[in-house]
């Protein structure tokens, strides 16, 4: 039982260690890379996207007419 209540505290203690490393480590990285491009702030280049709506409460059902009359 000791060994189990040990076995988990020191994987917990190892755990939150490697958690807290990687954070520092990943902060550095973030820090270089801001400093190396910048925040990239601003928007997107190019024109605005295009925003298709559609407010119809049903799809478009085309008759039997309508599409002999489009494929022909």
């Amino acid at each position: 039982m000791v060994v189990w209540i040990t076995l988990g505290l020191f994987i917990a203690i190892m755990t939150t260690a490697f958690t807290l490393l990687w954070w520092k480590v990943g902060d550095q990285w973030a820090d270089e890379e801001y400093k190396k491009f910048g925040h990239g702030g601003g928007g997107p280049k190019g024109p605005p996207p295009k925003v298709i709506k559609n407010f119809d409460d049903e799809p478009t059902v085309m008759s039997l007419e309508d599409s002999a009359s489009d494929a022909g």
